[in-house]
C-alpha cells in the first residue's frame, strides 16, 4: 500500500509539471467536519486554483496524524495543535504558517455525577487522551497543578464518547466545538476541565509545513498560506454555505444542528472580528514553550528561531536590476576598449556591495513592518494607557465566559471599579498626572490577577474585572484588598505625591444576573451605591434598581 501511494504521488507530481498546476497533499487532523471549513472553502471557491495549486484534502485518523504525515513526506502541509511546537523543540524541521484558532478547544469532559470538577479530581481516575504529545496541553495542566502523571490512569483514546457515557472512563479528551453537543442532545449533565483555566492557553489548529518545503518552494508556501487564509475568511462569512457543502459533497455524518453548533463555538475561539485570521505572536509561542519547560517536558535551552513563518515579502528593489545591467554593460565596453581590468573589477565589486547593503537594509525594514503588524493586532484589544484589555475585548470575552459558566455550572464575579474624585486630579494636576494614576491602578490589577482573570479599562476612570470560578465572598475579599492597597498606594508626578481611592461594585453570575449586559448593569448599580455611601468602599449588587439615576452621577 505504501509503495502504491508513493507511485500515485510521483505520477501526480509528474502530471503537475506538464499542466502547470502543482498537486498538493494537505493532512487534516480528523474526519471531515466544520473544524476544517476554511480548507473546504478554498477548494470549492477556487482560491487554491487561482494560485496554481491542486490541493487534495486527506482525512485524519489515529494512524494518519499531521506531524507524522508531513515528516514522512506523504503530505506537504497539515494542520496540527500544540504537538507541532513540541516536535519542533525536539529538533523536527517544522514551520508554523498560520494559527487558525487563537484559543485551544481541547478540553476534558467528565460526567457531572462523577463529582469531578477540577484537575485535582482526576487523581486515581481513568482519563482518555489521544497520546502524550498530541495532548501536551492536558499534561501541562496536570503538571502545573502538581498532579503527578503516575497518579492518573491515562489510557489511549477510543474516540468513542460512549465510553464516557457508559462510565468506562472518567474523563474523555474532547473539543468544545464537538462532543458537548452529543451530551446536550442526550440530556447528560457534564463538567468541563479546560486547560485555559489552569494557565495553559495554547494556539490550536495551526497550518504548518516542513523546512524543506519552505526552502525548496518558498513561492508555493506563500501561495498556499494566502489561499488558505482567504478560504477561512470566506468560511467565517458564509457558514451556512459551508455546512451545505459538507452535507451534500462531503457527506458528513453530523446533523445540520451539530454543524451549526460547531460553527458557533469555533467563532468564539477564532475571534475573526477581533484578530486577523492566521495571526501568530512569536511571544505566545515562547510562552507555550516556557510552559513545556515548567512542566519538565523540554529543556530550558530551547530555540524558536525560524519556527514562525515570516510572511513579509522579500522583493529586490526596482533599481537593482538596471544597476546590475549597467555594470555588465560597462564591463563589456571596458573589455572591448581594453580598459584596465583591475579598475573594472573594483567597480563591479563596489556595485555588488551597494546592492548587498541595499538588500540588507530592505530586509531589516520588512522585519520591522512585520513586527509593527503584530503590535497592531495586539493593540486592537488593549487600552493604550494602562496596557489592560479594552472594552471591545471585554464585550466579546464576557459573553464567552458566561456561556462557558452555563455549560460547566460555575460562578463568575464581575468587579466594577471607579476612581473617586478623578476629575479633580485632572483639573488640579493635569491629564498627565491623571494618566499616571490610571497606570498605577492598572499595574495593581495586573499584578494581582489570576491566570484566566480578565482585567479591562472600561472607559474613563472605570475598570472592570471578570473573575471566573470565584464566588461572591471570595471576590468581595479580593476587592477589599485592592481597595485598601490602592488607598495607600502613592502615584508620583514629579515632586507631587498623589493618593486616590476607589469605589467598587460587585455582581455575580448567576446570583444577580444571567446575561452579560445585566451583570454589568448590576455591578454598575452597586458601584454607584458605594459612591453615594461615601466613596472608598465596596458594595454588592442587589435587585435591579434606578439608584444610579436617583443618586445623580457622583465623580
Amino acid at each position: 500500500m505504501a509503495l502504491w501511494s508513493f507511485c500515485v504521488s510521483a505520477s501526480l507530481a509528474a502530471a503537475s509539471d506538464q499542466t502547470g498546476t502543482q498537486v498538493i497533499d494537505l493532512q487534516l487532523r480528523w474526519h471531515h467536519q466544520f473544524q476544517f471549513a476554511g480548507y473546504y472553502a478554498a477548494v470549492e471557491k477556487g482560491f487554491y486554483r487561482d494560485e496554481g495549486l491542486d490541493v487534495r484534502l486527506h482525512e485524519g485518523d489515529p494512524a494518519h496524524q499531521p506531524v507524522g504525515e508531513v515528516l514522512a513526506g506523504r503530505a506537504q502541509y497539515a494542520e496540527g495543535n500544540s504537538e507541532l511546537l513540541y516536535y519542533r523543540l525536539q529538533g523536527k524541521p517544522l514551520i508554523a504558517l498560520a494559527s487558525i484558532f487563537q484559543h485551544s478547544p481541547s478540553v476534558l469532559l467528565v460526567r457531572k455525577d462523577s463529582g469531578i470538577d477540577s484537575a485535582q479530581g482526576l487523581i486515581g481516575k481513568k482519563v482518555m487522551m489521544a497520546n502524550g504529545i498530541n495532548d501536551a496541553d492536558f499534561l501541562t495542566m496536570l503538571l502545573n497543578e502538581g498532579v503527578p502523571l503516575s497518579s492518573v490512569r491515562i489510557i489511549p483514546s477510543s474516540y468513542d464518547l460512549g465510553d464516557l457515557i457508559s462510565g468506562k472512563v472518567d474523563a474523555f479528551n474532547s473539543y468544545l466545538t464537538n462532543e458537548p453537543f452529543f451530551l446536550k442532545e442526550r440530556g447528560i449533565p457534564y463538567n468541563v476541565i479546560d486547560p485555559s483555566n489552569y494557565r495553559v492557553d495554547f494556539y490550536s489548529d495551526i497550518l504548518f509545513t516542513s523546512e524543506s518545503e519552505l526552502r525548496n518552494h518558498p513561492e508555493r508556501v506563500a501561495a498556499m498560506r494566502r489561499a488558505t487564509l482567504r478560504g477561512w475568511r470566506y468560511a467565517m462569512d458564509h457558514p451556512e454555505e459551508i455546512i451545505d457543502l459538507l452535507i451534500n459533497q462531503y457527506h458528513v455524518e453530523k446533523s445540520r444542528r451539530h454543524l451549526e453548533f460547531e460553527a458557533t463555538e469555533m467563532r468564539k475561539l477564532i475571534l475573526p472580528e477581533l484578530i486577523e485570521i492566521g495571526h501568530m505572536n512569536p511571544g505566545r509561542f515562547q510562552h507555550m514553550a516556557d510552559t513545556f519547560v515548567s512542566a519538565g517536558m523540554i529543556k530550558p535551552d530551547y530555540s524558536l528561531d525560524g519556527f514562525v513563518y515570516d510572511d513579509t515579502p522579500r522583493r529586490m528593489p526596482s533599481w537593482v536590476a538596471p544597476t546590475l545591467a549597467g555594470a555588465v554593460g560597462l564591463i563589456v565596453l571596458i573589455s572591448l576598449a581594453g580598459y584596465n581590468q583591475f579598475r573594472l573589477n573594483r567597480r563591479l565589486a563596489n556595485a555588488e556591495a551597494r546592492v548587498r547593503k541595499a538588500n540588507e537594509s530592505l530586509s531589516v525594514r520588512l522585519k520591522e513592518i512585520g513586527t509593527l503588524n503584530q503590535r497592531i493586532q495586539e493593540q486592537a484589544i488593549r487600552d493604550p494607557i494602562t496596557g489592560l484589555y479594552n472594552r471591545r475585548y471585554l464585550d466579546e470575552m464576557l459573553e464567552r465566559e458566561i456561556s462557558r459558566a452555563k455549560r460547566e455550572g460555575y460562578p463568575i464575579s464581575l468587579v466594577m471599579i471607579d476612581l473617586d474624585h478623578f476629575k479633580s486630579i485632572n483639573d488640579n494636576y493635569g491629564h498627565q498626572a491623571g494618566d499616571l494614576v490610571l497606570q498605577n491602578l492598572g499595574r495593581l490589577l495586573h499584578e494581582n490577577a489570576r491566570e484566566g482573570d480578565i482585567a479591562c479599562r472600561y472607559g474613563g476612570e472605570e475598570f472592570v474585572l471578570v473573575l471566573p470560578r470565584l464566588p461572591m465572598e471570595t471576590a468581595l475579599h479580593r476587592a477589599e484588598e485592592w481597595r485598601e492597597s490602592f488607598a495607600e498606594r502613592c502615584t508620583h508626578h514629579g515632586e507631587l505625591s498623589i493618593y486616590c481611592t476607589m469605589s467598587i461594585g460587585i455582581a455575580t453570575y448567576p446570583d444577580h444576573a444571567a446575561q452579560a449586559e445585566d451583570l454589568l448593569e448590576q455591578a454598575d448599580v452597586a458601584m454607584y451605591r458605594a459612591k453615594r455611601g461615601g466613596r472608598n468602599r465596596t458594595e454588592v449588587a442587589g435587585q435591579v434598581s434606578s439608584e444610579r439615576q436617583m443618586a445623580g452621577d457622583p465623580a
